[in-house]
């Protein structure tokens, strides 16, 4: 099996808003345009910019928050820290 660290930045992102999904008072409310949680929200916000930082600047949050309604199951957290870090990295391939 992969280890997390190789999808670094995304795996620390996700496992900072998981641990921390509560911690805000609205964290757990709906987002009224993307119909999430708006920790999710935010956390994609934050995926999106380290995406675009590892040279796929056209991503755009509403692609990230797409990707992450598709991460499932026990393995959420990997599958959506392996996805990140693969759209990342196909642009600069």
């Amino acid at each position: 099996m992969t280890s997390q660290t190789e999808f670094e930045p995304f795996a620390g992102i996700v496992q900072r808003a998981l641990a921390g999904r509560d911690a805000a008072s609205g964290d757990l409310e709906t987002h009224p345009e993307y119909k999430a949680p708006r920790y999710v929200v935010n956390m994609c916000e934050t995926l999106t910019d380290a995406i675009q930082d590892a040279g796929h600047p056209e991503v755009t949050l509403a692609e990230v928050l797409r990707m992450e309604s598709t991460c499932t199951g026990a393995d959420y957290s990997h599958k959506l820290a392996m996805r990140c870090h693969r759209l990342a990295h196909c642009a600069t391939a």
